[in-house]
């Protein structure tokens, strides 16, 4: 860990189990405060259930996790998510029937510390709206939106909690190329807020840019750390996962 920057979050010798499978094999990662960690790996290495474990989903086989120096380990969803870690989902979990207003308030009544009135909850949800540029879509159903902008509202509904820390899964995910730097300005302008971000993410040119650090997972094991060009560069990265990028990878390029 680097000396003078602030953990916010940790996870310790994390298994999990489901019956014979063992989906994580002693995974631990730490996030800075203020920090983008990208967590990448192939499909199946185990990054949606280290979400899952963070917030509350599951709970570990065997492992901790701490957040601001509290073991939060098995607390239940929305507790974790009131405390301050909110998330989003690798297949948009919106609520189709309802404006994006509605699916927004959801957050800001439900998953804050604080309990706030209806009126309070509502400008929270346009604040949220706005911060994310989707103001003038308030009042569509969000089965009306395109993609992008599906993600846009479950990600204003994330932020509408008030986050300390916000879990990106693949967020990027089914976006072209305008989009993806549309939404990296976004993941920018939320980070210069203060809240750390953990990216989950297969768009290595996505990913690669933005982060700070990257952990790599595979078949549930931890097999790098390091910054976008140490990882794009280890021989047991690229045999795993990375393949093309062999070359390595120039930040902001």
């Amino acid at each position: 860990m680097s000396k003078g920057k602030e953990v916010i979050l940790e996870t310790h010798d994390i298994h999990k189990y489901f019956g014979g499978i063992k989906a994580l094999k002693g995974v631990s990662i730490h996030l800075y405060k203020g920090e983008i960690l990208g967590l990448i790996g192939p499909n199946g290495a185990g990054k949606t259930t280290l979400f899952n474990i963070i917030t509350g989903y599951y709970k570990p086989t065997k492992g901790k996790v701490i957040f601001e120096g509290k073991d939060i380990t098995g607390l239940p969803l929305r507790k974790i998510t009131r405390m301050g870690i909110a998330r989003t989902f690798q297949l948009v979990q919106i609520f189709p029937s309802l404006t994006v207003l509605e699916n927004v308030l959801v957050g800001a009544l439900n998953g804050r510390e604080e309990v706030l009135t209806y009126e309070e909850a509502v400008e929270e949800s346009y604040k949220a709206l706005e911060f994310i540029g989707l103001i003038d879509q308030a009042d569509k159903f969000a089965s009306q939106l395109v993609l992008t902008d599906r993600k846009k509202v479950e990600l204003a509904r994330a932020l509408a909690t008030n986050p300390k820390i916000l879990l990106l899964d693949e967020l990027i995910a089914g976006l072209n190329p305008k989009e993806t730097d549309e939404m990296l300005e976004v993941i920018r302008k939320i980070n210069s807020r203060g809240i750390s971000i953990i990216m989950v993410e297969h768009v290595m040119r996505a990913i690669m840019n933005i982060s700070e650090r990257l952990v790599v997972l595979d078949y549930g094991e931890k097999i790098a750390e390091g910054t976008p060009e140490e990882v794009a560069n280890n021989p047991r990265v690229i045999e795993a996962y990375l393949g093309r990028f062999a070359g390595g990878v120039k930040k902001n390029a």
